[in-house]
């Protein structure tokens, strides 16, 4: 018996009948390394690329995690000196192109290929992905950018469209006015987009005191949120919080959660994730905390072999309870190098900052610059409605140790300002990352 629809998703992708239960984790590392060398040999025979980068290596030869570090690195420069050597097709039979600028730097974009079938692979697993979330008949609100075909939101919408249930668009989702409107009026039950603009949603309701039993499901991508962001979120509406890990990288679509707090199935039929040491490039234990790269096993526009992602994460030891065999990864913690290092030496990240500032029950959303002259730290708020600045606010963030060791040392300011205070907030789609001036 299929106990849940990932499960199905995996049995189908590996030919298994579909009661035939979950396959054991050895045999589906085998299987996948098995795609794994399929894809090599691909790469090395039509990528003008990778037939450099791997000259060296005979692919027959990769058959366990252990001898991944046999393979080179690629990483995001790789891709953007010349995207178009990655191509291991004609761009004929390129179905879609997504130009990616390159953030907090002036050099040239990245831009990824993806035939028809690695669309419709995605869309199969935002399809089995939203099984756990999403009812037939039921409703959606999805904050999602680019529903032209072949984007992210065309994909998860005809992903919806199988699953018999609707789903619904805003025109600004940084309008969480107008998003709570639209979520009233459309009676969604389910809400998927960035956390932060979910957590703004449901401060607005609370303050409009609205009820608890409308929406039972909220899917968090992009930006994962302090527990206590989320634990609001999951106690204004009364819902299950699940979580997606994914990037333009991975087609779209990476890990989804299966039940609040259980970590993020991979998606292990297309692509095969490592955990390493940002120093040493060495693979850490599971339950230890690295960069994620990863292995496309399905890809055949453009496939990317052992990528660094920047992200760090781990993977969740042991199986997951719900019984599926597919790795689980934790949390994604942050970016490598996108703390701040402050004159005292010591690092502030954006997560220690949502932990300051988000409980406080006005604040829907903040940015955050570091000014280095004169020293200071800019912090923009975006407010409910008829809010203030919280009273206690720079007293939270000045006793802060770090913050306050700079504050005596070195002079370091703390400047907060109200940006938005119309229900609107600032953050697009994307990680919230301090900028620098």
């Amino acid at each position: 018996m299929i106990n849940h629809p990932l499960e199905c998703w995996l049995n189908l992708r590996m030919g298994r009948p579909l009661n035939s239960g979950s396959v054991s984790p050895k045999k589906l590392q085998n299987w996948q390394f098995d795609l794994l060398r399929k894809t090599l040999n691909h790469a090395i025979k039509t990528s003008p690329f990778y037939s450099n980068h791997l000259k060296n290596i005979t692919p027959d030869k990769i058959l366990t995690p252990a001898d991944l570090s046999k393979l080179p690195v690629t990483t995001p420069e790789d891709l953007r000196k010349n995207p178009n050597s990655f191509l291991c097709i004609s761009q004929d039979e390129v179905a879609r192109a997504i130009t990616l600028s390159s953030s907090g730097s002036s050099g040239p974009p990245k831009r990824l290929f993806f035939t028809a079938g690695d669309l419709e692979r995605t869309t199969e697993f935002f399809h089995y992905g939203m099984g756990p979330l999403l009812g037939k008949g039921e409703t959606v609100l999805a904050l999602l950018p680019d529903s032209r075909p072949g984007g992210v939101g065309a994909l998860f919408a005809e992903s919806i469209s199988r699953l018999g249930a609707k789903i619904v668009y805003p025109e600004d989702p940084s309008d969480i006015q107008n998003l709570l409107n639209l979520l009233l009026n459309s009676r969604a039950t389910c809400l998927l987009g960035p956390a932060i603009h979910i957590h703004a949603l449901a401060r607005l309701w609370k303050k409009k005191r609205l009820p608890k039993n409308q929406v039972r499901s909220a899917l968090l991508c992009w930006d994962l949120l302090p527990p206590v962001a989320i634990q609001t979120i999951a106690n204004i509406f009364g819902c299950e919080i699940f979580s997606h890990w994914g990037m333009t990288e991975t087609c779209l679509g990476g890990a989804v959660e299966c039940f609040q707090g259980s970590g993020m199935h991979l998606r292990e039929p297309d692509f095969y994730l490592e955990i390493t040491d940002p120093e040493t490039g060495l693979p850490v234990p599971d339950g230890n905390s690295g960069e994620i790269l990863f292995t496309t096993l399905s890809r055949r526009a453009m496939p990317l072999i052992r990528y660094k992602t920047g992200d760090l994460g781990q993977i969740l030891p042991n199986q997951c309870t719900c019984g599926l065999s597919m790795r689980r990864l934790g949390d994604v913690k942050g970016r490598l190098d996108t703390d701040i290092l402050l004159p005292t030496s010591e690092y502030l990240s954006m997560a220690e900052l949502n932990e300051l500032i988000l409980p406080y029950v006005g604040v829907l959303d903040f940015k955050v610059n570091y000014q280095q002259q004169p020293l200071a730290i800019n912090i923009s708020l975006d407010i409910a409605p008829a809010s203030k600045i919280p009273t206690d606010l720079t007293r939270a963030l000045t006793s802060y140790p770090k913050l306050s060791r700079a504050i005596l040392e070195n002079n370091l300011k703390i400047i907060i300002i109200v940006d938005n205070n119309d229900g609107s907030i600032s953050s697009g789609f994307g990680k919230r990352l301090i900028t620098s001036s």
